[in-house]
């Protein structure tokens, strides 16, 4: 093992040395090997256009041949079947010397050949031969004369759909040679064989006769791609001159600029400093959110990067629409706080204004300056006010003051501006989260005093309410059919309108009740709370033939009289609002992280999904038809429940497709009960008449 280490280290420092060695070549040399590069390059595309080239010729060349040889198939059926065989019947002589013979036509071997030889003539030297292993005696070349006519027979017989090409000198010039299978037709068939003259008798429908062959010179084709070749290579050749001209300059203004980079590496090294020096103040700036402590860090860090520099933060207070000394540092704060001033000092207004910085020389003589004697007792002479800018608002102002007469440079100016829009943020950050808190606090004292004048009416309510409850009922039971029609609905309005108010009283006081979140809760037997909300619901469950059922459910941290209140809400929910059908709710529970997730599903009318938010705010109804009446509490008194115990509570619905209502509550140590346990205590409650065995 270590003998293989050795040589691994040996081979590393050998590819460390030969990468070196190449890079200082390519520094040092880089004009002759680009040089040399580029030569190799045009070599090769040179290489692949003349391949190309020929690729494309050949393509095309047998592309064309091609369709021209099946052009002279298609014209000698053609003429067979629209000529031949029209003439036949009215006496004309076809046959193979017609030209010796008045009024005589050819055959249509002979016609393809005469009609080859006509195209020769015409065109650039393309010529056309029809062969066959069988010639008639008077064809004096019908034969195949060299390998490649014998090839075309022999393959052609075996692959008669398919041509046979290839391309060779033929008769000193490259030439594209195509071969097609002549086959008999069934007209063919019957003259071949009886013919006299005919040296095989017994062909069939589909035969191979022969072969029609077209010879297509290809010399023109090259001569021409070899001059576009060469204007290529010229072309090339310009390009590339002027190609290494133009990166000779380049590289010689690269070395020119070498001085040039050297000075920026110094610049940068100077920026990179002064980004260090943000990134320490604006953690240090950003890790409280008390505004004191965020100006005393922001004036403090300030001094480490710029000593011996006075700092300022005016802040500007929206309330009272002026701009007020917040802190400062290398000053005494006493006298600066102190002073009276009449107005926002010029200086610090116009920085405010335009946004953007604001400089003076000396600021003990400059007529923008309030109370250049202040200015003069602190030894102050050089101003520079920066606004503390965030979204287009001004928060304030941050003033840098020197002690002896400096004109700040576009960088540090630049430097200074980023450090103050860093303060900007963090002075943002810290305002808004007093503001929040503020808020925070206001919010909090108002639901308590909501919540406490809801249950206090709520109460004050209960007793004349049960005295007008009463004495309705009293008075509708006793003047029964005593009165006539009309006072009888006033008083069952009377009636109504009492249950109706000692029902809303009764869910502000359940909605009072719920409290805050705080309190410390128990393991409670979620399953052991169903079944009691079952009892309580045994009535609505009667009424409407609900089916209630549920799956293996938990022991969770809750408070169990308000757990039995969020199952009763959200069944009973389940239950009036049916969609004109037998209501069925299904309750079930999962392990969801930390929490337990409970869902309760209904087969009811839905919530469109804009409203999914809505429905728990209290008194919001959805539904104002009588049959779905209510106060609008019962939701609200669930989300209250639910946020009491940690948790978050959520609905996804449709319209018309039901409902599901999940909710989340803190798990305990434990799992879900097992299915076969869950079974046999659901065969054993006599309260689980209403309750399906569905999990």
């Amino acid at each position: 093992m270590k003998r293989r280490g050795e040589i691994s280290g040996r081979i590393s420092r050998v590819f460390v040395k030969a990468r070196a060695a190449l890079v200082h070549v390519i520094y040092q040399r880089t004009i002759p090997l680009l040089t040399v590069m580029f030569c190799v390059g045009v070599a090769v595309m040179l290489w692949h256009l003349s391949h190309l080239s020929s690729t494309l010729v050949e393509s095309g060349a047998l592309q064309g041949t091609s369709l021209y040889s099946q052009s002279l198939t298609e014209l000698r059926i053609f003429y067979n079947s629209e000529v031949v065989e029209r003439v036949k019947g009215h006496g004309i002589n076809v046959t193979h010397d017609y030209a010796t013979k008045e009024g005589a036509i050819p055959i249509p071997a002979t016609f393809t050949i005469e009609y080859g030889k006509h195209v020769s003539q015409k065109g650039a030297g393309m010529q056309v031969r029809v062969y066959s292993q069988y010639p008639f005696p008077f064809r004096k070349d019908g034969g195949p004369r060299d390998a490649f006519e014998r090839d075309a027979l022999l393959q052609l017989q075996k692959q008669p759909d398919k041509a046979f090409s290839r391309f060779e000198d033929f008769q000193g010039r490259p030439s594209l040679r195509y071969g097609a299978a002549i086959r008999m037709g069934p007209g063919c068939v019957a003259c071949h064989n009886t013919h006299p003259q005919s040296p095989k008798t017994d062909w069939k429908v589909g035969d191979v006769r022969g072969v029609q062959e077209i010879i297509q010179p290809l010399d023109n084709v090259a001569a021409l791609t070899r001059a576009g070749l060469q204007n290529t290579l010229v072309l090339l050749a310009t390009m590339g001159i002027l190609g290494l001209s133009g990166l000779g300059l380049v590289i010689g203004r690269m070395r020119r600029t070498a001085a040039e980079l050297a000075q920026r590496v110094t610049e940068r090294t100077v920026a990179e400093g002064r980004l260090a020096a943000l990134r320490e103040i604006n953690v240090a700036i950003t890790s409280t959110l008390d505004l004191a402590t965020v100006l005393q860090m922001l004036t403090e860090k300030i001094d480490v990067v710029l000593p011996n520099i006075a700092v300022e933060v005016w802040l500007w207070n929206s309330k009272n629409g002026r701009a007020e000394r917040a802190a400062c540092h290398n000053l005494d704060e006493a006298t600066w706080k102190g002073r009276r001033l009449s107005n926002i000092p010029p200086l610090i207004n116009e920085a405010i204004t335009k946004k953007s910085p604001v400089f003076a020389l000396n600021v003990q003589t400059d007529s923008r300056t309030m109370d250049a004697e202040f200015y003069r007792r602190q030894g102050l002479i050089s101003y520079l006010g920066i606004p503390l800018v965030i979204k287009d608002e001004v928060l304030g102002v941050l003033v840098f003051l020197t002690r002896e007469e400096r004109r700040f440079s576009e960088e540090e100016i630049e430097f200074l501006t980023a450090l103050a829009a860093q303060a900007a943020v963090a002075i943002h950050n810290s305002q808004s989260y007093e503001e929040e808190a503020e808020l925070a606090a206001n919010l909090t004292r108002s639901n308590r005093e909501l919540e406490q004048f809801a249950y206090v009416a709520s109460h004050d309510l209960q007793e004349p309410l049960r005295m007008i409850t009463g004495y309705t009922q009293l008075l509708a039971k006793r003047y029964k059919n005593k009165l006539d029609q009309d006072a009888e609905v006033y008083i069952g309005y009377a009636v109504d309108g009492a249950k109706r108010m000692h029902t809303l009283i009764n869910d502000l006081l359940a909605y009072s009740r719920v409290g805050t979140k705080g309190k410390e809760f128990k393991p409670t037997d979620c399953e052991a709370v169903f079944r009691s909300t079952l009892v309580s619901l045994r009535d609505a469950i009667k009424d409407t033939s609900a089916t209630v059922t549920h799956g293996p459910l938990p022991t969770a941290i809750a408070d169990a009289i308000q757990l039995g209140q969020l199952f009763h809400n959200l069944i009973a929910n389940g239950i009036k609002y049916c969609n004109n059908g037998t209501p069925e709710v299904h309750v079930s529970c999962r392990s969801e992280g930390s929490d337990w997730l409970f869902s309760i599903k209904d087969n009811g009318i839905g919530i469109d999904p804009q409203y999914a938010e809505r429905i728990f705010v209290i008194f919001q109804r959805l539904h104002t038809r009588e049959e779905y009446s209510g106060t609008g509490t019962g939701l609200a008194v669930c989300k209250k429940i639910v946020e009491r115990h940690g948790g978050k509570i959520w609905v996804e619905s449709e319209l018309g497709k039901g409902a599901t209502f999940y909710f989340t509550i803190p798990e305990v140590s434990g799992t879900l009960r097992s299915k076969d346990k869950y079974y046999a205590e659901v065969s054993q409650s006599s309260n689980h008449k209403q309750v399906g065995n569905r999990s």
